[in-house]
């Protein structure tokens, strides 16, 4: 997934963190039309905040740190989604 995305190599531990995430809701053939996370936990998992790794996500940037002609959001990359809270992680290459 790095190299189809030219995402930096250092970046490698959010894509393999991403792709065990992935690998986790999707269905497993040794549980029986169960994935791991429903065999695990016994709740369906939804899958409809899932993105493409590595494509092009843009941050909001708050009203109080921009002036009325500067830019809403910022452009970066995906990563995943925070272990943390409901939140996206995003890369920005240019800073």
């Amino acid at each position: 997934m790095l190299a189809e995305k030219h995402v930096p190599k250092e970046l490698w531990p959010e894509d393999v963190k991403w792709s065990v995430h992935i690998l986790n809701r999707c269905s497993a053939v040794v549980v029986q039309k169960k994935t791991s996370e429903e065999a695990w936990s016994g709740v369906k998992p939804t899958v409809d905040y899932f993105r493409v790794f590595g494509c092009v996500a843009h941050a909001h940037i708050p009203d109080q740190t921009r002036s009325k002609l500067d830019d809403k959001s910022k452009r970066c990359v995906f990563l995943g989604v925070s272990d943390e809270s409901k939140a996206y992680k995003l890369y920005d290459p240019y800073s």
